[in-house]
């Protein structure tokens, strides 16, 4: 089993148990416990648990790398604004693809007013568009991801799905933001799904408020250089955003 998948393993059952055992790990993935302990050494890195004798506890003060359940209550009021300052970047008769997220729900809740075409594999954004009369709604297809208070469509036939159709938009979700990084997310199962979203894709957004720039997770999505705009929040330093700027990213600032 690749590390990726894992450490996937790990936080699962620690999300869980809240405790791990080496032992306990080393029988579950199939590995030698030197293994398991160089698995938890990373994620302690990261700051997602905290290692102990024999085995690891649930950290509290986990990275936002980690999808934890608050998560989409976290920075609420950042992210709703971050979405107004996408929603102005969209114009009648786009073609957009929202990725699962909570700014892109945000996001999702501002149309309606005009025509426009989503494509998103997101259950919750689903759900705010169907009844929109001026969405034209393609749902993703593939296998359902129950991750806590998230329902994503991920996989192979996402991936299918999503190389018959070309947007003039992706919102993409990311977990974290850094310069020699790029973007980063924790699962390694939607790292194929999300890179089969930007070949769909004219223009490549990440909606990241401040608290995900300068981490890193586990999965490498796409190098910085891949990404067209950012669309943060004041939380970020305007001499950070100014780095982004200087290797041709365009950089937002959501308004107060």
């Amino acid at each position: 089993m690749i590390q990726n998948k894992r450490l996937e393993k790990i936080m699962n059952l620690l999300q869980q148990e809240k405790t791990v055992s080496v032992s306990q790990l080393s029988e579950l993935l199939h590995v030698t416990p030197k293994t398991v302990r160089l698995d938890l050494k990373k994620l302690e890195n990261a700051n997602v648990l905290k290692r102990v004798h024999g085995g690891a506890v649930l950290s509290t003060h986990q990275s936002t790398s980690f999808p934890v359940l608050s998560h989409r209550q976290k920075f609420a009021e950042e992210k709703a604004r971050i979405a107004r300052k996408a929603f102005t970047l969209l114009k009648e008769n786009d073609v957009i693809l929202l990725d699962d997220g909570s700014t892109s729900l945000e996001l999702a809740k501002l149309l309606g007013d005009f025509k426009i075409t989503v494509l998103t594999n997101d259950v919750f954004i689903v759900n705010e568009l169907m009844y929109k009369s001026n969405v034209t709604l393609y749902v993703i297809g593939g296998a359902l991801k129950r991750d806590g208070e998230s329902f994503v469509i991920n996989g192979e036939d996402s991936i299918q799905f999503v190389k018959k159709y070309h947007v003039n938009k992706v919102f993409l979700g990311v977990s974290t933001i850094d310069m020699e990084n790029g973007v980063m997310i924790f699962y390694y199962g939607d790292r194929s799904t999300k890179r089969a979203f930007m070949a769909a894709a004219d223009e490549v957004v990440c909606m990241a408020d401040h608290s995900k720039f300068g981490q890193t997770a586990f999965t490498h999505v796409a190098g910085i250089d891949e990404i067209d705009t950012i669309i943060t929040d004041s939380g970020l330093p305007e001499e950070e955003a100014e780095k982004y700027r200087e290797i041709g990213i365009r950089v937002l600032y959501a308004e107060l």
